[in-house]
């Protein structure tokens, strides 16, 4: 019992020390990015940072994520990292998943847990990036539905003063952040290199699936060839987009409750088994020993995922 309150209290503080070290540091490095970015290099400067190489730990990774370049991944994977906005080539995403998955199952090894605990472990490390890419996904198609709203009324505004289309989306380019700043940027230069814009376009929304953006490029299409007032037009969307957003936004309110309860009650099982094997381990030994405890353990785990599913169908609303 004091064995198990000692390991808890050692994890505890062990993991604030890296949130706090790790705070420290990526607080450090923003500040760092920020002053590299509005403050100009001197010659010198730009002559060292040419010269210097990557460090010791990315030449590591491209050595390790040298010996996938031959594999063939699906269309699938690519796309994803297209999509969240990632710089991993597809060989350097399954390098990370393969140094994730063994890394993490030989960390638990070497705090002397048992091989299936291991064995698991090296399963979930296998999938972490995956599930922190789709998540960098989410949240930047996310993003993408609130800065339509305000690159829209950009264009408008750009229009009406007297800009043509082209320069509008290049004045968006400059202006907005990432996502939609890099795409229309690169809009810019490939309509430069002679490429038809509704090409440019169909590209766009293959990079960035996103309905209120397709709907724009469709709008923006069919008034090219048809004609009318464009800035008119794209006005119209900015408000409908808006209106849009708000139903979403009330949405995520009113469904918060049933997210906060299909968490806890997903967690709270795992959070009673890690406790039980933890405090009383000669008791719940048993489960994780006798076959009727691995058919218990099996129908609760299918069980959560089941009801886990079933919330999230029933809080998801289309609109």
């Amino acid at each position: 019992m004091m064995f198990a309150i000692e390991l808890i209290i050692l994890f505890l503080i062990f993991s604030t020390l890296i949130f706090l070290f790790l705070n420290v540091f990526l607080y450090k490095k923003r500040m760092n990015k920020r002053i590299k970015d509005f403050l100009p290099k001197s010659h010198s400067e730009e002559i060292a940072d040419k010269h210097k190489g990557p460090s010791l730990l990315k030449r590591t990774f491209h050595s390790v994520a040298l010996l996938f370049k031959d594999l063939q991944f699906s269309e699938s994977t690519e796309k994803l990292l297209l999509e969240a906005g990632s710089k991993l080539k597809t060989e350097e995403f399954f390098a990370l998943r393969i140094i994730c998955s063994g890394g993490l199952g030989f960390l638990l090894f070497l705090f002397n847990f048992s091989w299936y605990i291991s064995g698991i472990a090296v399963i979930v490390g296998f999938f972490i990036p995956k599930i922190y890419i789709k998540r960098k996904r989410k949240k930047r198609l996310t993003l993408l539905s609130y800065q339509l709203v305000e690159v829209l009324g950009m264009m408008t505004n750009s229009l009406r003063a007297g800009f043509s289309f082209m320069q509008a989306i290049q004045l968006v380019g400059k202006e907005v952040p990432d996502p939609i700043g890099p795409e229309f940027e690169r809009i810019v230069r490939q309509t430069g290199l002679g490429i038809p814009l509704e090409d440019t376009f169909e590209e766009l929304v293959g990079r960035l699936p996103n309905k209120e953006l397709e709907v724009v490029i469709r709008a923006i299409l069919a008034q090219r060839k048809s004609g009318g007032n464009l800035a008119e037009l794209l006005q119209t969307m900015e408000e409908t987009i808006r209106g849009r957003v708000r139903i979403l936004e009330e949405l995520n309110t009113l469904t918060s409750q049933g997210r906060l309860s299909a968490w806890i009650i997903t967690l709270l099982p795992i959070g009673l088994g890690l406790y039980l094997a933890l405090v009383t381990g000669d008791y719940f030994r048993p489960m994780l020993d006798h076959p009727l405890g691995w058919t218990l353990l099996f129908v609760s785990i299918v069980s959560n995922i089941i009801g886990w599913l079933f919330i999230q169908k029933i809080i998801k609303i289309e609109v």
